[in-house]
Formats: C-alpha cells, sequence, structure tokens
C-alpha cells in the first residue's frame, strides 16, 4: 500500500506542475483547449501508471496476470462502452442537425464533439471494468 501511496502522491505533484504550466500558457494566450487536453492527457497517463503498477505487483506475488473473470469483465465493459460510444456519435449527429435546422443554433464544434466521444466511453468503459469486477458476475 506504502508504494500505490508513494506512485500516486509523485504522479499527483507531477501532474500539479503540468497543469500549473498549461495554465500559465493557457493564460497568455487565452486557451481552453490547452488546459483540456492536458488535463485528458494527464488522466490517461495516470490509469496508465496505475495499471502499469498493478501488473507489476502481480508478477512479483507471482499471481497470474489475468484471468478468465478478469478477461470476461474487460471485455463485457468494452462491449458497452463500444456501444455507449456509437450511440454518442449518433445523438451528438442528430443533435448537431436538429440545432441546425430546427432550432437555428449554431453546430457543436467538432473539437469538443470530438473529446467527448473519446472521454465518455472511456470513463465508462474503466468505470464498468471496476464494477464488473467488484461485482463478481460477469454472466
Amino acid at each position: 500500500m506504502g508504494k500505490r501511496l508513494n506512485l500516486f502522491i509523485r504522479v499527483f505533484v507531477l501532474a500539479l506542475i503540468i497543469a500549473a504550466g498549461s495554465l500559465f500558457f493557457s493564460l497568455q494566450e487565452k486557451s481552453v483547449w490547452l488546459i483540456g487536453s492536458v488535463a485528458i492527457a494527464m488522466a490517461v497517463a495516470l490509469v496508465a501508471i496505475v495499471a502499469a503498477s498493478e501488473r507489476v505487483t502481480s508478477m512479483k506475488t507471482g499471481l497470474p496476470l489475468e484471468d478468465e473473470f478478469s478477461r470476461k469483465a474487460t471485455w463485457k465493459a468494452g462491449y458497452y462502452a463500444f456501444v455507449t460510444g456509437l450511440w454518442l456519435a449518433i445523438g451528438i449527429m442528430i443533435a448537431n442537425m436538429s440545432a441546425m435546422e430546427f432550432l437555428n443554433l449554431p453546430e457543436i464544434e467538432f473539437r469538443y464533439a470530438f473529446e467527448a466521444m473519446i472521454i465518455i466511453p472511456g470513463i465508462v468503459f474503466v468505470a464498468l471494468a471496476l464494477w464488473f469486477k467488484k461485482q463478481g458476475k460477469v454472466d
């Protein structure tokens, strides 16, 4: 537990430094896009570091890296995240068309729609994978 806490503190401090740097540069350019991009990159890096540390811990203790239950839970979470991503893309497309045609609103910018189509299925995947593994039943 102490090693994970130490790793988390290091990543957190690194994330704060990167966020402070991006905030400094974004204030000069007045760009929220830069802060959002850096925050996404930090979140991806944090998840990757935690996943790698769990793998290393499993290897050191001699536990199997992947069992049948974990594989099924991951596949099921991946399926639901994929379906969520598809429906989200369809929903954004329909919302864009109806907002422009019926409500005379401007269309959603591509970068925001793209971020939503990347972030939301990723969050759904992580949340469902953790939930399925904690629940204990996959079928």
